[in-house]
């Protein structure tokens, strides 16, 4: 146990406030991503192109949000005259006790639950995308014949398809 100087009760009280942003940035993050696959299920463009700029606006609270959590672990390290690799939340619960032991404990705990939902949820929209261009590359295998070209785009930009054998002839 440490002894509660007024500078640490501020770095505490700043710290769960930092907690709390990251719970919020998690549960609005991983709303997104539901959002996101059922948009693109749905073939819904304008929402999918609205949720990837909400999601890109996301990355930059983001990372103020980690900055922010970066000054502060660096802070209580030099408090607890350890490295700041080695500040870690479960080293500081283990340094408090009652009610700030609590507080940091519960929001840690509702921290790992939420990144759990995210990557899963993240993992679920992979999927729906996935199987989106697996169908896409399917229907364009049926209906164009081997040989004729397809103009593409990806993530790297255009590019060319060609199919094995088609339905339609596309030659003139």
């Amino acid at each position: 146990m440490i002894a509660l100087t007024p500078a640490i009760r501020d770095m505490l009280k700043e710290l769960n406030a930092v907690l709390d942003e990251e719970i919020a940035l998690l549960s609005l993050r991983r709303s997104q991503m539901k959002l996101l696959s059922g948009a693109i299920l749905d073939r819904d463009d304008d929402a999918v192109e609205r949720l990837l700029g909400e999601i890109e606006r996301m990355g930059q609270l983001q990372a103020q949000a980690d900055a922010r959590l970066g000054k502060l672990r660096s802070g209580l390290a030099e408090l607890f005259g350890c490295q700041v690799d080695q500040m870690r939340l479960s080293r500081l619960i283990e340094s408090l006790a009652g009610a700030d032991r609590q507080a940091i404990e519960q929001r840690r705990r509702q921290i790992a639950q939420l990144a759990g939902e995210l990557q899963r949820q993240h993992l679920e929209t992979a999927v729906v995308v996935f199987e989106c261009a697996r169908i896409n590359r399917l229907l364009l295998e049926c209906l164009y014949p081997a040989g004729s070209s397809v103009n593409t785009y990806g993530a790297g930009g255009a590019g060319a398809w060609r199919g094995e054998a088609g339905l339609v002839d596309t030659e003139l």
